[in-house]
This record gives structure tokens, sequence and C-alpha cells, in this order.
């Protein structure tokens, strides 16, 4: 009869469980039939003090079951809901009072109006308010002051009520119970939203304290305090608590928390761009996962958090995208796993260790799809990632109507900067720069915790504001975006700081500003020496082999393309290796060598066609135009219908974009609040 419901439950539960079907069969709450219940249910309990040694030895024996209601202090709460220290007859009140008619209706009506379609939380708020008048045991009125800093915090902008009900919470539980942990842990994320970042962690450090002897909420407690750190980019904090997580459940026996932990600690390599460490930790985990036993969607979810980092550390950070192709499709087959199995499997967990998941299926479906859609950019894809992208944009939009997390805005912006990227390959510049300013109002909208990441966000503006400016040969508003782009920089922004360098040399190369690209490039072969990222080193083989070029350099020129080229060809970079084929055609092409001009030029058709990169095609179209000329070749009148072709339709966008209010604002920006069209 008693409450055993495991530590953050959201339902509002009395310590005596009346189902529904109960109470019907009682008649009601003011029933006679309830209140002979009620007074058996006393009996029982009065009768019970006399034996209490014993039953608490008997539920001592059961301890180690791993059953969800037997946690830390069990015996402790136990024994002090026996009320050792009463008499009889202040037990039998207490009782009386935790088993009254009105707050059972009271708490009842609240859990209906808060389950309720649609949830009714003003109510349900009313009701839980309502029990506050009666004169409870502590413990309860503790509990409530919980129940209502809960629908507080997430449902209401109500900040000052609910840090004063989960203040009174901590105050009047007596004992590290679920009540006093899981109010402070609300009460840290409301002053982190506030950015009060040392009350934050002075409330989780009490917490951790407390938490030693409850192992699920020890572990949660370390997770969230991993998190704050990690939002304020301390990440040898957050690898010190991660370590201690580690340290925790090997002392428990527990695999599966270790491996989360150990999962937790390469992400964290992840944002630090230590990705031979991060690759380090994760060796050892698959084999792990593999030999856990228990409930499916747990161990499922663990393994699509492990290929997730495995993806974006040979992928991303090493730029591995051939041989990480085989790693996506399974976890693409992992999630469609998951989405065969019911929901309600999640729940059916009986060591409160293993009750942790990385991030809902919701969230996880959208991340995968946008796994799928950066490396289906890197490899020249682009007609799969707008595919992708609109897909998890229509799951984004159903999502948002629930949930407005953090983790969703940042995914939905990042998947904006895809589709932009996207869209000026193709050519189309019109829809790119429309996008850019949809790009901006979500920026405008969230309001980010750690303001390194509002800053860098920015920055991301104003470099794909430089991308569409350098597509449209508007090269002086290019130069300006890329230097606002790297007006402020992050330690951890290398890649970042490298694509802006890269992109702003080929502005320069156009304008024959060879002085200022040589210092940029100087800086680009630096972090080069630092990096195994195929990416960066085809890309900076190519910047080299133009400057080489630019200075009639053409053996050397011509040997850093071919590396380039390999490169990419290597790891599937489509897009490289379409532009290395153009260079180097041309360079044939100059020096007479026709056959070989004829043959990049001709593989450089075909990748581009298959990207399809419009703007890519044109300067390809437009060399072997002039090779036929120069041969004689009889496709020279085919080739120059489809330049005109060509620059037909990217004239047609060009005119179109321009004309935008969109394109007015947006390119003479370059500093303050991002603008806006509506």
């Amino acid at each position: 009869m008693f409450e055993s419901s495991p530590g953050g439950n959201m339902r509002f539960e009395p310590d005596i469980k009346l189902t529904a079907e109960m109470i019907l069969i009682m008649g009601d709450l003011t029933a006679p039939a309830f209140q002979w219940f009620k007074e058996l249910c006393i009996k029982g309990y009065l009768a019970l003090r006399r034996y209490r040694h014993h039953f608490i030895t008997l539920v001592a024996l059961m301890l180690d079951t791993g059953l969800p209601c037997f946690r830390g202090h069990t015996l402790e709460q136990l024994n002090a809901r026996l009320k050792p220290d009463s008499s009889e007859a202040e037990a039998g009140r207490y009782m009386h009072e935790m088993a009254d008619p009105v707050y059972l209706a009271l708490l009842g009506s609240a859990e209906y109006f808060r389950t309720c379609t649609p949830p009714n939380y003003r109510l349900a708020i009313q009701c839980l308010q309502a029990i506050l008048t009666i004169r409870l045991p502590t413990l309860i009125e503790a509990k409530v002051h919980l129940f209502l800093g809960r629908l507080y915090t997430q449902h209401t902008t109500n900040v000052d009520m609910a840090s004063m009900h989960l203040d009174k919470a901590c105050h009047l539980a007596q004992m590290p119970d679920d009540i006093k942990l899981e109010s402070l842990c609300l009460l840290a994320k409301i002053y982190l939203n506030q950015n009060q970042f040392a009350s934050s962690i002075t409330l989780l450090q009490q917490a951790y304290d407390l938490s030693a002897q409850q192992p699920y909420w020890h572990c949660r407690i370390i997770f969230q305090i991993i998190s704050i750190y990690h939002s304020q980019e301390d990440y040898n904090t957050s690898i010190y608590y991660a370590d201690r997580g580690i340290e925790f459940c090997a002392r428990m026996n527990a695999l599966f928390g270790q491996v989360l932990f150990q999962l937790t600690k390469a992400m964290i390599r992840l944002s630090m761009k230590d990705y031979m460490d991060a690759q380090n930790l994760l060796k050892p985990c698959l084999d792990r996962i593999n030999s856990l036993q228990g409930n499916f969607t747990h161990i499922e979810t663990l393994r699509i958090f492990y290929l997730v980092l495995h993806i974006s550390c040979s992928c991303f950070g090493l730029g591995q995208i051939k041989s990480s192709k085989t790693a996506l499709m399974q976890l693409q087959q992992s999630i469609q796993n998951l989405a065969s199995r019911p929901e309600e499997e999640a729940y059916l967990i009986g060591n409160p260790l293993e009750q942790f998941t990385w991030l809902s299926r919701d969230h996880l479906n959208v991340l995968v799809y946008l796994l799928t859609v950066f490396h289906s950019m890197l490899s020249g894809r682009l007609e799969k990632a707008l595919k992708y992208a609109d897909k998890a944009q229509a799951q984004i939009e159903q999502i948002k109507s629930m949930d407005h997390s953090p983790f969703l805005m940042a995914v939905e912006m990042l998947f904006y900067e895809c589709r932009i990227q996207s869209h000026l390959i193709f050519g189309n510049k019109s829809v790119a720069i429309k996008e850019i300013n949809l790009l901006c109002r979500l920026h405008t909208a969230s309001n980010s915790i750690n303001s390194s990441n509002a800053i860098q966000r920015t920055l991301t503006i104003h470099a794909l504001l430089g991308l569409y400016a350098t597509s449209l040969n508007f090269n002086e508003a290019a130069e300006a975006q890329f230097a606002s782009a790297l007006r402020t920089r992050f330690s951890g922004d290398k890649e970042f700081r490298f694509f802006v360098f890269a992109n702003l040399i080929i502005v320069y190369l156009r304008t024959s500003k060879i002085a200022n690209l040589i210092p940029i490039l100087q800086q680009i072969n630096i972090d080069l020496n630092t990096t195994q990222s195929a990416i960066l080193h085809a890309i900076g083989n190519l910047l080299n082999g133009l400057q080489n070029l630019t200075q009639s350099r053409i053996h050397e020129a011509k040997e850093l393309f071919r590396r380039a080229a390999n490169l990419a060809s290597n790891e599937d970079l489509n897009k490289i290796l379409t532009n290395t084929f153009i260079i180097l055609g041309h360079m044939f092409f100059r020096m007479h060598t026709y056959q070989e001009s004829a043959n990049m030029l001709q593989s450089a058709t075909t990748i581009s066609q298959s990207i399809p990169d419009y703007t890519a095609q044109l300067n390809t179209m437009s060399l072997l135009r002039d090779l036929y000329h120069v041969c004689n070749d009889p496709r020279l009148a085919e080739t120059n219908d489809r330049v005109i072709q060509l620059n037909d339709s990217l004239q047609k966008d060009y005119q179109s974009a321009v004309a935008l209010a969109e394109h007015r604002q947006l390119l003479t920006w370059t500093d303050g609040a991002c603008p806006m069209i509506n």
C-alpha cells in the first residue's frame, strides 16, 4: 500500500495507492465502504508496527534483488514511516491524515487534469495548491510542493513560484530521499536557465554528496553536472565527473552505466576535437554493448549512441567518408529496430542504473537524419541530402508542438545550414538567401545559455553569407562576410576557421590579392600539421596547388592537385574531386596537352552531374567548349547549347536573388544583431 515508484516519476501518487477500480467498488471517498477500508488499513498499519524489527529484517534480505523499490535509504525510510518514536495514538493520527479523503480526491483530480487531452495545467496546479490548505504529514506536504515545482518548471514561465515550491520541498524533506534530490536537481536547472552557473553547481554538488548511497540519483546527478560543465566548455571538469561515474558504476557492477559514462566521456573528447582519444575510448564499447543482456530498447539506444559518436569521429573528425558508410547503415538499421519495438518496453526495467536514456526516440530519429544529411553532403550526394533534410524538417515540426528543447532548436539550425549550402551548389541562390533569413529568425528566437554558442551561430551565418556572395561573384561582400566570421575565434573552432580561410583564399585568388592570401595559407598549413582529416588535407593540397599555379610552378602545382584528387577519390569527396579535375583540365588545356585535359574535364562532368553542381557543370562545359573548338570536335555545338542553357538558368536565378529584400539587407550586415526580413 506504500508508495514505491522510481525517482523522477511524473505522476502524482499518494502514499496509499487506490486505483479507480477500487474506488468504484467502494462507492466513493465518502462512502461507508471507504471508511471501513481506511480503518482496516490503519489497524493493519498499527499491528505491523509491533513487528517492525522483523519486517525490516525481511526487507533487508530483499535489498540485493535490484527491484526499483529497493534503493538507497530504503530501510531508513521504511523505519521512519513506521513511526518508531511515536505512541500508537500519534501513529494512528498520522495514518488518518495520510488517508484523508479530501487529499486523495484533490490529488486524483490534479492527475486527471495533468493527463487529460489537452492537459489543463492551470487546474492541476489549483488542485495541488488546495491540498496545501489541509493539515498533512510533512513528507506528504514536501511531495506536493515537489509536484507543484515540477508543473511550474515544465509548463509555465513562473520561475519564482517554481523556485519557491522546490525550495520548500527541499527543506521539508528530512533525508536525502527522492523528494530532496529531485528538488535540488530542478532548482539547479532553474538557476542555470537564469545564467546563475555557480548557484546551480553548488546545489548539484550538495545533491552529489547526499546521494552517495542512492545509485540511481547519484548517476543522474553526475550526468547533470557533466552537462552543465560541458555547456560552459569546461571540458576537463566534465571528464573528471565522467570518470567518477565510470568508477561508481564499476563499484556497483553496473556495466550499462559504465558504458554510458564511457560514451559520454568520448563525446566530450569529440567536443574538444581530440579525435584520437575519442576513438580509443570508443573501441571497447561495442563489445561491451553486445555483451549486455536485458531491456532491448535501452541496449539498442546505447548502440545508437555509440554509432553516432563513431560516425562523428571517423566521418566528421577524420574525414573518412567512405569508410564510415558501413557504420551509417548500421545506425539506420538500429533506428529501424528501435522503431519496431513498443515504446512501453523502455519502462520495463528492474535495475535503476539502467533507467537512463541518452535521447528520446523522436530526438534519435532526427539525429540519424542529421548524420545522413551531413554524410550525403560531404560525399556530394546533394539530392539525397535535401530529401532527408526535408523529411527531418517535417518531423521536427511535429515534435515542436510538444517539445521546445535547445537540442531540437540547435539541430533544426544545422539542417538549415545544410540546406543553404546545398541550394548554393545547386545554383538556387534565391532559395538560399531566403533560408539564411529563416536561419536568422531561428537564431534570434533561440536563447542559448552558452553565450559562446550564440556567438558561434552568428559567425556561421556570416560564413554562409560569404558563400552566398561568392556564388554571385560579389567578391567584396564575400570578403567582408568571411572577415566577420573570423572576428571572434574560439580554441575549439579550428575546422570552422579552416573552412572560412579556404573560401577567403578563393576570393583573394579571384581578385588577385596574392599578398593577402599568403599569411592565411601559412596558417592553414600549420593547422594541417595537427589534423588527420582527409577532407582538410584534400582542401589544403588543392589550395597550395592553386597558390603554386599563380607563381607558375606547374610541376609542384600538378603534384599537389594529384594528391588532392587521390585523397578525394579515396574518401568519396566528390565536390572536391570535381573542382580538382576542373583545375587540372584547365591547366592541361593551357599546356596544350588536350587529351589529358579532355580526360579531366569529362570526369568532372560526370561527377558534377551526379551531385548535381550546376556552377561546376557550367565551368566544365565552358572549358570543354574551348577544347572542342581548338580540336574541331563535332561535339562543339551540343556543348555550346548546354553552356547557353546552364548560363541562362543561373543568370535568371542571379536576377531573382539580387532583387530580394533579404539580399539587400543581409549582405550588408557585418556587425551587431542578426537582421531579419518579415
